[in-house]
């Protein structure tokens, strides 16, 4: 016998078929922090899945009441993205205390997709009270102009796009969001 490592065990016996509220669990766990943004996964987390309701606990009844709000939408972005069949989302302040069972993976890159790492341009330097309203809208159009010519493209709508955009949705985030709303 040859030793594999935890993972790869793990995912063997969540592979079967008695275990598959388990791996349903696990999978709703590591996607929470996927599905919602980077502040609400540090004060929500999911705790239970039971006749397909979703049971998620949260640090204050301020999010609960929130979050709650926005139920169908999450519901609708979680078995989306998650290919899951969730009827309903309960949330509560109740566990939240509780250490959970498996640690959602730690986001480790918090810079937004559709921010581009550029260097200060001249424009950034200019002595702006020399300049018109006029002469800046302009030198900043056409500092748009040069930023976006190095831009890859989306492949829906051909627009320039930043890399980290069509690294997370696959296309550009106002196709994303159009996607996300149908």
């Amino acid at each position: 016998m040859t030793f594999q490592s935890i993972d790869k065990l793990l995912d063997l016996i969540l592979a079967q078929p008695q275990w598959e509220t388990q791996r349903r669990y696990h999978l709703l766990v590591k996607g929470w922090s996927q599905v919602v943004n980077h502040r609400v996964a540090q004060h929500s987390r999911v705790i239970a899945i039971k006749d397909d309701i979703l049971w998620v606990t949260t640090s204050s009844s301020a999010y609960a009441q929130n979050l709650s709000l926005q139920r169908y939408t999450l519901m609708t972005k979680i078995n989306r993205r998650l290919h899951e069949s969730i009827k309903d989302i309960r949330f509560t302040t109740n566990r939240w205390y509780q250490k959970p069972l498996v640690e959602p993976e730690a986001e480790t890159n918090l810079v937004h997709p559709s921010i581009i790492e550029e260097n200060k341009t001249s424009f950034d330097n200019l002595d702006k009270a020399s300049i018109t309203p006029q002469q800046a809208l302009e030198q900043w159009l056409e500092q748009l102009k040069v930023r976006s010519q190095h831009l890859p493209l989306c492949p829906r709508c051909q627009a320039p796009t930043p890399q980290g955009e069509l690294n997370r949705w696959g296309v550009c985030g106002c196709c994303f969001a159009k996607q996300v709303d149908n």
